[in-house]
């Protein structure tokens, strides 16, 4: 079976971290199916640049035959920017193979990407699965244009995967399909986010044993809701008895203001600021950490909710999305916190300090949520389209 991948999220050797989830799904498809025959056109948005982009793909990645596209984005008139994208996309799709001849199209990200693919696809005759993430749901359903392109797109399409069933009921309460759209969760690397003792996991890290470590995963977009998170730190290290550290993975354009805020806090000596990290280096402090925490706006079902549970490490999330979906079955609401409020965030971390769930347990409830049985549900979705 050909199947053809199309998206801006996806890796390159300088945007290592860009679409780990999306390339995490391909490499797990091949991995239940090696017969599959699974090419990328990965699209980079410019103002200025089109046509080809010179990138190299991470080597691990070079099975799928990525080739890498720039494609016309206008900020100011974002409302058009699939129909600029359906231009790049025709001379890309020209370039493929002749005898590769795609029976599916899948299209993470729902605008620019998946309208575009949609139109193009509709006139090849083409099944396309689209994927809904996150911020593609939540923020551009509220812009008009944005959202027709988007609802007209749902019409076109053989299924619109959703990440959380939150999204799920976004897009049919503004007009989607309801027999178009369903949830498959994001999976889980369940071998390399493991449990192990703090102690190991620190000594491996050089790390204090005896101090408390709270860590954050993620982009530092306004979106994440970051402030909160360094105020309630704030709290918890002037509280605590035991010294309270929080790790930073990630990297984004709040940096230097993170920075800022946590001198203007004080805790400076208390925040460590980590840069981006592969998997099994996430993996290791997630194993050396307390907690980790996520204070955002608005959210799918991150990654790192998942990643968490399954290193046996309590994700400590304020109540938006579709987090609820997979925390409440295994913690209850407890560490679900109601508000943007640094004391009620600071109470729940100092809860989860004093007072940890047990970490095999939380491992073992996340061997459903294995990327071989995520891909083994859309196996059957790509599967299903390709002979309809």
């Amino acid at each position: 079976m050909d199947i053809l991948f199309v998206s801006n999220l996806f890796p390159d050797e300088t945007e290592p971290w860009r679409g780990l989830d999306n390339v995490t799904l391909l490499h797990a498809l091949h991995s239940l199916d090696a017969s599959l025959n699974i090419r990328v056109l990965a699209f980079r948005p410019s103002i200025s640049s089109f046509g080809r982009a010179v990138m190299r793909p991470r080597a691990m990645d070079l099975c799928f035959s990525p080739e890498f596209f720039w494609t016309p984005y206008l900020p100011k008139v974002g409302g058009i920017n699939h129909r600029l994208f359906g231009v790049a996309l025709a001379k890309a799709i020209a370039s493929l193979p002749q005898d590769f001849h795609p029976e599916a199209i899948l299209a993470p990200w729902l605008f620019p990407d998946a309208c575009a693919v949609s139109l193009q696809a509709a006139k090849m005759h083409i099944p396309v699965l689209a994927v809904a993430q996150g911020s593609d749901a939540h923020q551009y359903l509220d812009m008009s244009m944005r959202r027709k392109a988007i609802l007209a797109m749902s019409k076109r399409v053989r299924a619109i995967v959703t990440r959380s069933r939150d999204l799920q009921n976004r897009l049919i309460s503004k007009g989607a399909p309801q027999g178009a759209v369903q949830t498959i969760y994001n999976g889980v690397d369940v071998h390399t986010f493991r449990p192990t003792p703090h102690a190991v996991a620190r000594e491996a890290l050089d790390l204090p044993a005896n101090d408390h470590l709270l860590l954050f995963v993620g982009n530092f977009l306004p979106v994440k809701g970051l402030d909160l998170l360094l105020q309630s730190a704030a709290l918890v290290i002037a509280q605590s008895s035991r010294t309270v550290r929080l790790a930073l993975i990630g990297g984004g354009p709040l940096e230097s203001h993170l920075r800022s805020q946590v001198e203007a806090l004080g805790i400076s000596n208390n925040v460590l600021f980590l840069g981006r990290h592969g998997s099994s280096e996430v993996a290791r402090w997630m194993q050396a950490a307390d907690a980790v925490c996520l204070t955002s706006h608005n959210e799918g079902v991150p990654n790192v909710v998942l990643e968490s549970l399954s290193s046996g490490r309590v994700p400590l999330c304020t109540d938006v999305g579709g987090i609820a979906e997979i925390v409440e079955p295994i913690l209850g609401r407890r560490f679900l916190v109601q508000s943007r409020d640094a004391d009620a965030y600071a109470t729940a971390i100092l809860d989860v300090l004093e007072n940890p769930p047990e970490p095999t347990g939380l491992h073992a409830a996340m061997q459903a949520f294995s990327w071989e049985n995520c891909a083994r549900q859309y196996m059957n979705l790509l599967s299903k389209s390709a002979t309809l």
